[in-house]
């Protein structure tokens, strides 16, 4: 991990996932099997600040790259919006856009609009596990499926298919997390 741009404000984490040269170079199963982890490393970079001096309130990585949501400074709980920002694998910024989650209609929004809304959950105490209900959910139900930050989906349903996954499982703390996630939403 390193942090760049300390001297200039502005703060970004950078994760490199690297399989250990003694397995990747080893015989058998164990080698080959680090030499397709280590053909599978996956960089990405959590940008936890930006230019303007906005607060990061949620922070979020994937296949498609990262997400960040930031809190502005003229920031009005009474009319919440966030500005929110996505990036590649490679850096690049790939969307940027202002979100006022009372406008977010979880039957049908994008991966972006939803992570400011459960941001805007955690970040206002109104559901604390939300972030994290909302990544889960999301790594679980696409998991197999390629999505873009831009698909809308039917986050209830997905949630719902959540819960039951849990519950199926004997898994009620998992239960109860995404059953406290969707009661805020419906609300």
């Amino acid at each position: 991990m390193g942090i760049n741009g300390i001297s200039t404000g502005y703060y970004e984490a950078r994760y490199t996932n690297v399989k250990n040269k003694a397995n990747a170079a080893g015989a058998g199963f164990a080698g080959s099997m680090g030499k397709t982890a280590a053909s599978q490393a996956a960089s990405f970079a959590l940008h936890i600040s930006n230019e303007a001096g906005e607060k990061a309130i949620g922070c979020a990585t994937d296949r498609n790259g990262s997400v960040t949501v930031y809190k502005p400074k003229d920031f009005d709980l009474s009319h919440p919006v966030y500005h929110v920002k996505a990036w590649d694998t490679e850096g690049n910024v790939t969307a940027e856009r202002m979100v006022d989650v009372a406008e977010v209609d979880p039957n049908s929004a994008d991966y972006l609009d939803m992570f400011a809304y459960s941001s805007h959950l955690a970040d206002s105490g109104k559901c604390p596990d939300a972030q994290g209900a909302f990544v889960g959910a999301n790594a679980i139900y696409n998991s197999d499926n390629g999505y873009s930050y831009f698909d809308k989906t039917d986050w209830f349903g997905m949630i719902r298919d959540m819960m039951q996954m849990q519950y199926d499982a004997g898994n009620l703390a998992g239960y109860v997390k995404y059953k406290q996630f969707l009661d805020c939403l419906e609300q």
